[in-house]
C-alpha cells in the first residue's frame, strides 16, 4: 500500500505479545510526562476503532509500533496515545517531520501489520496526516490529569473556531485546546480541555461554537470524550525499557 499525505487507509495492529517474539524492548506502564503539539508542527492521528475489553491489549500494541517509531530513522516527535471514555476508540498521536515523516510511519506500520494479521486487535484504524494550526492555553495532554478532555472531529474546516476559544476564560472552566487541519485541508480535529465535562458539553453548546462547528450530533461530525492513557517526549528513553 502507497502512502499519500492527507490519506486516511485502514491498517491492522498486532498482538501485544509479538514484542517479545520480535525482540522488541517495550515498557508497558500506563502514564508519562504531559506532552504538546506546537503550533505549525505536524501529527500522523491514527483513531482505531476497538471492542471495549480489547481496548487494553491495543494500547499495548500501539506501545510496540511507538517504540519503534521512536528508535527508527522516523524520529518521532511527542506521542500521545489516549482512550475514549467507552474504551471503543484508542486514538495515537505521533508527532513526525512532516510529509516525509508521514510515508515512513505509514509504509513502517503496515509492513508490521502485514506480517501479523493472524489475529487483529482492532476492527479498523484511520490514519491521516494534521498540521496544528493552533494551540492555546494548557493544551496538554497530561496522563495524571483529572481535567476532562474530548476529541471532535469535522470534515470540514473551521478557521473561525480559534476566535472562539480566544473569547474563553478561567469562569467558563476552559484550560487549553489544540486544532489540527488535515493535510487535505478538509478535515479538522480539536481536542478541548476543560475543568469538567460539563463545562464542556455547555460550552459546545453555546451559540458561539454551534455557529463556528455546528451542532455535535450534525453529519460529518465524531465527538467523544477521552483520557491520555500513555504518553513519549520527543527523545528516545532508553533508560524506560524493560
Amino acid at each position: 500500500m502507497v502512502a499519500h499525505p492527507g490519506d486516511c487507509y485502514d491498517v491492522r495492529v498486532s498482538r501485544p505479545h509479538e514484542d517479545r517474539e520480535r525482540h522488541t524492548l517495550v515498557d508497558h506502564r500506563r502514564g508519562g510526562e504531559a506532552v504538546r503539539f506546537a503550533s505549525g508542527s505536524w501529527v500522523v492521528i491514527g483513531v482505531g476503532r476497538v471492542k471495549a475489553e480489547r481496548s487494553d491489549a491495543c494500547v499495548a500494541a500501539y506501545e510496540t509500533l511507538v517504540e519503534k517509531a521512536r528508535t527508527s530513522n522516523i524520529h518521532a516527535g511527542p506521542v500521545a496515545i489516549v482512550v475514549s471514555h467507552d474504551r471503543r476508540r484508542v486514538v495515537t498521536m505521533v508527532g513526525v517531520r512532516g510529509h516525509d515523516g508521514f510515508r515512513h510511519l505509514a509504509a513502517a506500520w503496515d509492513d508490521h501489520h502485514r506480517f501479523a494479521q493472524r489475529r487483529a486487535i482492532a476492527e479498523s484504524v484511520s490514519l491521516g496526516l494534521y498540521e496544528v494550526a493552533a494551540s492555546t492555553g494548557a493544551a496538554d495532554l497530561d496522563p495524571s490529569s483529572h481535567d476532562a478532555y474530548d476529541y471532535e472531529q469535522l470534515d470540514r474546516p473551521v478557521p473561525k473556531f480559534v476566535d472562539v476559544l480566544a473569547g474563553l476564560d478561567a469562569l467558563t472552566e476552559f484550560r487549553g485546546a489544540t486544532i489540527l487541519h488535515g493535510d487535505a485541508g478538509q478535515t479538522t480535529v480539536i481536542l478541548s480541555r476543560f475543568a469538567h465535562i460539563a463545562a464542556f458539553v455547555a460550552f459546545r453548546a453555546s451559540r458561539d461554537a454551534t455557529n463556528a462547528l455546528g451542532l455535535v450530533d450534525a453529519p460529518g461530525t465524531s465527538s467523544f470524550p477521552f483520557h491520555p492513557t500513555r504518553t513519549f517526549d520527543a527523545s528516545p528513553a532508553r533508560s524506560s525499557l524493560v
